[in-house]
């Protein structure tokens, strides 16, 4: 497999799983070839922004690795 094959898989895999989350309520916030930020805000952001900051939205960083792996991982809340 070359090197422009697994960059190939590696994003077609991403763009699978960001569909997938953009059907259940995310939001796509930035993206590279094999990694990507995406949210959800919770129904009632803006009272429980300010009441349960932790609560408001919900913040992932999805990566693929080299074999088309998806990974998730919480990430840090904007700072305003």
């Amino acid at each position: 497999m070359t090197a422009q094959d697994s960059a190939a898989k590696r994003t077609a895999a991403l763009d699978a799983h960001l569909q997938d989350r953009l059907a259940h309520g995310f939001r796509l916030e930035t993206r590279s070839g094999v990694q990507a930020v995406i949210s959800r805000r919770h129904p009632l952001y803006f009272i429980l922004r300010w009441l349960a900051r932790g609560r408001a939205e919900q913040r992932l960083v999805v990566s693929v690795d080299e074999n088309g792996v998806i990974d998730s991982l919480s990430a840090e809340p904007i700072r305003w």
